[in-house]
């Protein structure tokens, strides 16, 4: 044979490979990507987010409903999505056919709530499967949103120890008001009377009632509160729940894009009660430039503790980034933690031949909403003292000093409150909500993005001054009419030594 010869037959053996694996592809294609087709009774589902289940790579169906990924990938099961529809799932077989559930049509005023607390004897109580959520969750306000005892004792005029008619009291002092706290904080009780509350409505704001939540209605946000303006889908069979993972596949749960926004606080976040502006935190959020940014709510307060890899580990859960699990304690670490890092501080000077100034600055930042927010009474108190280098006190000669009602340790000291605070109709202050005139008090708390300054004069004997800042839920007066136990937040506290600025 020639070299000519040789070299044809080689060309010819290359071709017949060529055409034999061009004819032997698409018999392997299974093994190259993984495709499938989302169904539901009525035929196959278009635009149905498919998903490898705890992962991130995700597709959509198409017009027949059929997906493709394209390259295996790892994973145990294929999921699908799309609203109206509970979650559906299938294994990784060749060409898997996953089937959507449509959701309930209508509510069940019926329905018997779910108890969060572990109980192997009931089939779906919360923390039988999710123990950590549970933990995290049963360390929080909304946990204790109906038995709280500072709470209570404002609800029912009774102070630390029980003892009746004792301070501030909604039942005492506004007994036609008794019904306007359930519907935040006990939206799964039918009763209006706090005191009457009883079984799993009593655990407060709770797994299960969070997530039955549908939509928020179309009540304006602030006058409609909680309950009110929150849509329900409870089921008349079976159970149901929303949550903010779309491959939960159990054949019960469903994805709302709602429980990564904002909205979905709003109802209980923002109240204006008896005319009064009494919760805000909403609106703030609003006008600040988180929200400009996109920043949620849940963002900062259920961020991921980076620990939590499984949901429900021995029930069903699988491994997960631990980014994408939110806390349900809703502090990143814990309230102090969040107040530390938010609560910023500066101070500059000025030297004259007779006095020393020194130019406090006070902001905050990565707060979507002003500091502090929440209750209309919460207040943070800058305490400014100047000294000695060997730390005696020098006299303040000119600027700002707590008032009373800073407390009787601290009034008359340098400082400055920053708060709302309420005034009834005769001007007196401070004053419950229920008491309190409807117009607008000052509000100086903290504003994001906004600098508040205040010059402090001290003698020259100054060496030195030291800050803190103070977080406080209630007015001193109301803590000491209450007997309740002393629970200020030192959330800053800082010295700072001359740099002069000449004039």
């Amino acid at each position: 044979m020639d070299m000519r010869q040789s070299s044809g037959l080689v060309l010819l053996l290359l071709l017949a490979l060529l055409v034999g694996l061009v004819v032997w592809m698409p018999s392997q294609s299974p093994a190259l990507y993984l495709a499938g087709q989302v169904w539901d009774d009525q035929g196959p589902v278009a635009g149905a987010r498919v998903r490898l289940k705890g992962t991130a790579v995700a597709v959509f169906s198409d017009a027949q409903g059929r997906f493709r990924f394209p390259r295996p990938l790892v994973g145990s099961r294929v999921t699908a999505w799309k609203e109206g529809y509970f979650i559906g799932g299938a294994g990784r077989s060749s060409s898997p056919l996953i089937h959507l559930t449509r959701l309930p049509a209508a509510d069940n005023d019926a329905y018997e709530w779910v108890d969060p607390t572990p109980n192997s004897a009931e089939g779906h109580n919360c923390a039988n499967c999710h123990a950590e959520i549970y933990r995290e969750w049963a360390t929080s306000g909304h946990a204790r949103s109906v038995t709280g005892r500072r709470f209570r004792n404002l609800y029912e005029g009774t102070d630390w120890y029980g003892k009746a008619n004792t301070g501030w009291g909604l039942l005492t002092q506004y007994p036609d008001g008794a019904g306007v706290c359930a519907s935040c904080h006990a939206p799964a009780a039918k009763e209006y009377d706090l005191r009457q509350v009883k079984g799993v409505a009593a655990q407060g704001v709770h797994c299960d009632y969070c997530h039955k939540i549908a939509s928020v209605a179309e009540g304006t946000i602030g006058l409609t509160h909680g309950r009110f303006n929150l849509r329900l889908l409870r089921p008349s069979a079976g159970q149901l729940f929303f949550g903010a993972l779309d491959d939960v596949d159990r054949g019960e749960d469903t994805y709302s894009p709602l429980y990564r926004e904002a909205r979905y606080c709003a109802s209980c976040h923002e109240g204006i009660v008896f005319g009064v502006h009494v919760y805000s935190t909403f609106s703030e959020w609003q006008a600040s430039p988180a929200a400009r940014q996109g920043q949620q709510c849940q963002d900062c307060h259920m961020k991921p503790t980076g620990r939590m890899t499984n949901m429900a580990p021995g029930h069903g859960g699988v491994p997960r980034d631990p980014n994408t699990l939110a806390n349900h304690r809703f502090f990143d670490g814990s309230q102090k933690a969040m107040l530390s890092r938010a609560v910023k501080v500066s101070l500059r000077w000025q030297r004259y031949p007779n006095r020393m100034r020194a130019w406090v600055q006070l902001w905050t930042e990565g707060v979507g909403h002003r500091l502090p927010t929440g209750f209309v009474d919460r207040h943070l108190v800058l305490v400014v003292e100047g000294q000695t280098s060997e730390g005696r006190t020098v006299p303040l000669q000119a600027g700002p000093t707590l008032p009373a009602l800073a407390g009787e340790e601290l009034a008359g000291q340098p400082g400055r409150v920053y708060a709302r605070i309420l005034r009834d109709f005769e001007g007196r202050s401070p004053v419950p909500f229920w008491l309190a005139s409807p117009d607008p008090p000052p509000d100086t708390r903290l504003v994001p993005g906004k600098i508040e300054e205040d010059c402090f004069e001290f003698p020259v004997t100054l060496t030195q001054v030291r800050l803190r800042v103070l977080y406080r839920r209630f007015w001193p007066e109301v803590a000491r009419s209450k007997n309740w136990p002393q629970d200020d937040l030192l959330v800053l506290e800082q010295t700072f030594r001359p740099v002069f600025s000449e004039r």
